[in-house]
């Protein structure tokens, strides 16, 4: 998996990699501004190639400000001119407050006659306007990863301004404006089509909103000693194929269907049995080696019918169609006979069901899964998990669960993932563009897969149904919480590519469900 780190552990890695290795700083913004020249060397050849420009005689212009962002700015406008392309520096700060390596980059670009504008005021702001229009790329060089207040003033338009050029732009380690450690906008930001970051990845550009300003992720090599790498704590990990592969033991060739695990899905109420069967048809699709669906009795006909490779358990029900807390003993019962259950799609929220889910909880025998109703059921009242358990909240639930509001959710969602997961000592999922998934230990993942066409009715239960097929078979919840959302995003991606986003289905993400765990193995 992909390490991603805090602004304040880079800072910390800066450090160790000039104070107790040695290495000077300047080495390290040498390798940053050159990495960063050449990312627009790359562009310029692919405009080249599509006669948009003709690539040595591109004017690039390179918004800097008075940090070590800007330093790396000074380093890339010296490189892109040995390159042969005519950069020009606007600076974004008064020349007396650049400091240290970054001013002696400074002063080898006023030796080597690269133009330098200062950018103060409206009268300079116009003046950069009219000087930056003829470029055929932007470095935006202005802050780095520890800004905290919102941007203001002449830095503002100068982000606005930068925008609106409508020109491919770099961004050195974070687009500007960009929070390095929530993602946040602060204020204005900087919209790249890529961004060279330095050593690792920073929290703020793998997280919404900042993933949608970073564009394509450049990780550079600076130089940085590999043991600090290695040894810098992780904010959080990224997802990706190989780690995800890892998780799925081969089948051996006397396999059966008890190998793979049995599944109990205790869903469906009077007009939700789609959400108990698109649960059940997940976990046939993600490997389950058996599955059952746990209905209210006089729905059990539906189920039957909509389900063909899956068993149907018919349970007592309220008057209004919903499971009733006479269902308990049996449902327990079975469930001591599987290896994972899935509890919440479509339950509803009745009086005797909410008791169900909060008795069956207490005492279900094996790890589970707790979607949907199950979990608006918890929020209300709280109960302890007797086995090890996943909790798959979208950010309305989360913030039932947690006392607060959606927004406030959306504001820090790591935060609150990790909130979650201490507070009910389980493995918690949040939902939405790069969905989040933190361990009760502390450990976070962010998942790269999925597209906005899944925003669609049942694509929960689908997620659902798949993450009790991978306990089942034995998984940690983590490794389950982790491979669900991977491979379900993943499928969805492949819907999106064959039928387009705009009609897709939760059906859809079952139907390439195979396609996506065959390119787990490309």
């Amino acid at each position: 998996m992909v390490k991603v780190v805090s602004p304040e552990v880079m800072r910390e890695m800066d450090r160790k990699a000039m104070e107790d290795m040695g290495v000077p700083g300047a080495v390290l913004m040498e390798n940053a501004g050159r990495e960063v020249a050449i990312a627009v060397k790359r562009i310029c050849e692919r405009m080249a190639a599509e006669k948009r420009i003709f690539k040595h005689e591109a004017k690039i212009a390179i918004f800097c400000g008075k940090g070590n962002n800007g330093g790396d700015g000074f380093v890339a406008a010296r490189h892109l001119a040995n390159m042969g392309f005519k950069p020009e520096v606007f600076l974004v700060a008064a020349a007396e407050e650049i400091k240290g390596d970054a001013a002696a980059n400074y002063r080898i670009i006023l030796n080597m006659n690269i133009p330098v504008h200062p950018v103060r005021d409206e009268k300079h702001l116009e003046i950069a306007r009219i000087l930056a229009k003829s470029s055929a790329a932007v470095v935006d060089a202005i802050f780095g990863t520890g800004l905290k207040g919102e941007v203001q003033g002449v830095s503002r338009k100068v982000i606005e301004l930068i925008n609106e050029l409508e020109v491919p732009v770099v961004s050195v380690d974070i687009p500007s404006g960009i929070s390095g450690r929530t993602g946040k906008v602060l204020g204005a930001a900087v919209k790249a089509e890529e961004t060279v970051t330095m050593a690792l990845p920073k929290l703020g550009l793998v997280i919404y909103p900042g993933a949608a300003y970073a564009g394509r992720i450049s990780v550079a090599d600076i130089g940085m000693p590999f043991q600090i790498i290695r040894q810098a704590s992780a904010e959080a990990e990224v997802l990706e194929n190989n780690a995800i592969r890892n998780f799925f033991v081969p089948y051996p060739p006397d396999a059966h269907k008890g190998t793979f695990g049995r599944v109990f899905i205790l869903a469906g109420s009077l007009g939700f049995t789609g959400a108990a069967a698109l649960a059940g048809l997940a976990a046939i699709r993600s490997g389950a080696g058996l599955v059952t669906v746990g209905v209210p009795e006089s729905l059990n006909d539906i189920l039957e019918v909509k389900l063909t490779e899956a068993m149907t358990l018919p349970l007592p029900e309220t008057p209004e169609r919903g499971l009733c807390i006479t269902a308990l003993e049996k449902a327990l019962e079975f469930s001591a006979r599987c290896d994972a259950v899935a509890l919440g799609p479509g339950l509803s929220q009745q009086e005797e069901t909410a008791e169900f889910v909060r008795q069956f909880v207490k005492q279900c025998p094996v790890p589970m899964v707790i979607d949907a109703d199950g979990l608006n059921v918890l929020a209300k009242k709280p109960a302890a998990f007797n086995a090890p358990a996943v909790i798959t909240p979208h950010p309305g639930e989360m913030a039932r669960l947690l006392g607060t509001t959606a927004d406030e959710v959306q504001q820090d969602r790591l935060k609150a993932v990790r909130e979650a997961a201490r507070r009910f000592g389980c493995t918690a999922l949040l939902k939405g563009a790069r969905t989040l998934i933190a361990s009760s230990e502390g450990r976070l993942f962010i998942n790269p897969t999925g597209n906005p066409g899944m925003a669609t009715g049942g694509s929960g239960d689908v997620l659902c149904g798949m993450i009790a097929a991978f306990l089942a078979r034995g998984m940690s919840p983590d490794q389950a919480a982790a491979a669900g959302v991977y491979i379900h995003g993943l499928a969805g991606d492949i819907a999106a590519e064959r039928e387009g986003q705009l009609s897709m289905t939760a059906g859809d993400i079952i139907k390439y469900l195979p396609d996506a765990f065959k390119r787990l193995y490309i």
